[in-house]
């Protein structure tokens, strides 16, 4: 039987158009798959980003109902688009296609956000206060001399002395599990050094901060001669300082306290800088309150000798703060406590800082040369920033220029961050930067309704500053009593002027 030849053709002809006809049928569904995929990433980011702005409160309402408005707009139209069925299978390819671009593009910024909000919450964590504080103890002999480990001092001789702390005990008795000693208790920290240097003991056992400061006020006694044989850390349980302040709402106090001291931020230190920031969210006024370190004040719950106040932190940093309350007759409500390493990392995670000195001087710090010129802007890099911050031997008025110092790196931090967009920037080098080198025990949900109250109305705040006021001598301490120290006694009259003024802002309206 003979088939018609146009039948044939044309049998063809319909066999051409069938298969491109079921391609484009395949590749749309494919597309209209990415497109629902895209779309309900991006709408899972959307849910995330808008669980986390909820849950921390960080955004004032009328903000996250703009930002919920705004996202509603992206994806009520792509959702519309993305399932329309449209009569042209040209028409649905594209409009799944412009959806799939415009979903992706969306979701990546939505990922953007989520890693800086991560990033905040992280650092958040990090600076959260530890429980504990950490002593540390050294076994320390001379360079020079032939013990190079611990078990060379078996049966060999060792200094101590009557500690004010129990942690010095407990850390002895650890070592002598260790190794046999034969040990003689000179009383004080400074008899104890002394007999040390003068050979009449092979070692000496001491706690870590008070060789720094024996250091300074021993002669012969220097760390960079000496050996330390071995390191013994005791963890104390710090009392938790409570407060039951609304911080948008209700003034209150923050201790800062910068300890002389690189690494871990929980290991117990003097306070170089101490400051009482009184911030008056009602007025919105700071007031900063700087006392010097060598302030010769009673230490909290101490009878007898006074103490400067920046050996209270060698007793951990509830006896600074205690010991300030009692001179102010104030309620300190949180703490911030920086080190070294939080100045110089801040400083160089902005590139520096421009401080204008109204000295010349010039200083070497850990080899790098330092130079500050008087009446020109110098820019200052985190090291030398933090080598002006703690200059006193320069200025006739000693402490009470490092103080302003101080105020003058704060400031020009301060300044950096928010006259430039250093902060958007250098954002997550910031605070890198800080993580690990800074600790405090302000809650991090009254963190977030700062930052809340700060956004929903953008206040400019009012920075006021005082400077506690007293007298130089030479006088005896709690921490050193058989040693006169250069201290600087309160003037009475600056003490209730800075303790009025304080109370002042606190109550103001």
């Amino acid at each position: 039987m003979r088939i018609p030849l146009s039948n044939i053709k044309s049998e063809k002809v319909s066999l051409s158009h069938e298969q491109p006809t079921s391609k484009k049928i395949t590749s749309t569904k494919i597309i209209d798959l990415i497109s629902k995929i895209s779309l309900s990433l991006c709408i899972l980011s959307i849910i995330t980003i808008l669980g986390i702005f909820f849950c921390l409160s960080i955004l004032p309402i009328k903000y996250l109902l703009m930002l919920i408005a705004l996202l509603l707009l992206i994806t009520l139209p792509l959702a519309f688009f993305t399932f329309k069925k449209f009569t042209s299978i040209k028409k649905t390819r594209i409009s799944r296609i412009i959806c799939t671009i415009v979903s992706i593009i969306f979701t990546g910024i939505f990922c953007i956000i989520f890693f800086y909000l991560s990033h905040i919450m992280s650092f958040v964590d990090s600076i959260r206060a530890s429980e504990y504080q950490i002593d540390k103890y050294y076994v320390l002999v001379k360079k020079d001399s032939d013990f190079a480990a611990l078990d060379d001092l078996d049966n060999h001789t060792i200094a101590t002395y009557d500690a004010n702390e129990e942690g010095y005990q407990t850390a002895f008795e650890q070592l002598e599990q260790k190794v046999t000693l034969k040990s003689t208790n000179y009383g004080s920290s400074t008899a104890a050094t002394n007999a040390f240097i003068d050979d009449q003991t092979d070692s000496i056992f001491i706690k870590s901060s008070l060789a720094d400061v024996l250091s300074e006020i021993v002669t012969g006694f220097n760390m960079e001669t000496l050996r330390i044989l071995d390191t013994i850390e005791i963890k104390t349980k710090i009392d938790t300082i409570n407060s039951d302040v609304n911080v948008t709402k209700d003034s209150f106090n923050i201790f800062i306290s910068g300890i002389d001291t690189y690494g871990d931020i929980s290991t117990v230190s003097r306070s170089d800088v101490n400051m009482i920031v009184t911030i008056n969210p009602r007025t919105h006024t700071i007031l900063l309150t700087s006392i010097p370190r060598d302030y010769y004040v009673q230490l909290h719950g101490t009878d007898g000798l006074k103490d400067k106040l920046t050996h209270a932190g060698l007793y951990g940093i509830n006896m600074s703060i205690n010991t300030l309350q009692d001179l102010y007759g104030i309620k300190i409500d949180y703490y911030i406590r920086v080190n070294f390493d939080s100045t110089i990392n801040l400083i160089n995670a902005i590139d520096g800082i421009d401080v204008t000195p109204d000295f010349t001087f010039h200083r070497q710090t850990n080899g790098v040369y330092c130079y500050y010129e008087e009446g020109h802007i110098n820019h200052l890099d985190g090291l030398c920033a933090l080598r002006y911050a703690r200059e006193r031997k320069a200025y006739g008025t000693g402490d009470l220029h490092r103080i302003q110092n101080q105020q003058d790196v704060i400031m020009a931090i301060i300044n950096k961050l928010t006259s430039s967009r250093v902060i958007l920037t250098k954002y997550t080098d910031i605070l890198s930067s800080m993580s690990g080198t800074l600790e405090t025990n302000i809650p991090s949900s009254e963190f977030y309704k700062l930052v809340n109250a700060q956004l929903d109305s953008m206040p400019n705040w009012t920075i006021e500053r005082i400077s506690a006021e007293g007298e130089h001598i030479d006088a005896p301490t709690y921490t050193f009593p058989d040693q006169y120290l250069f201290v600087f006694v309160p003037d009475e009259t600056s003490v209730t002027t800075v303790s009025e003024k304080i109370k002042s802002v606190m109550d103001a309206n």
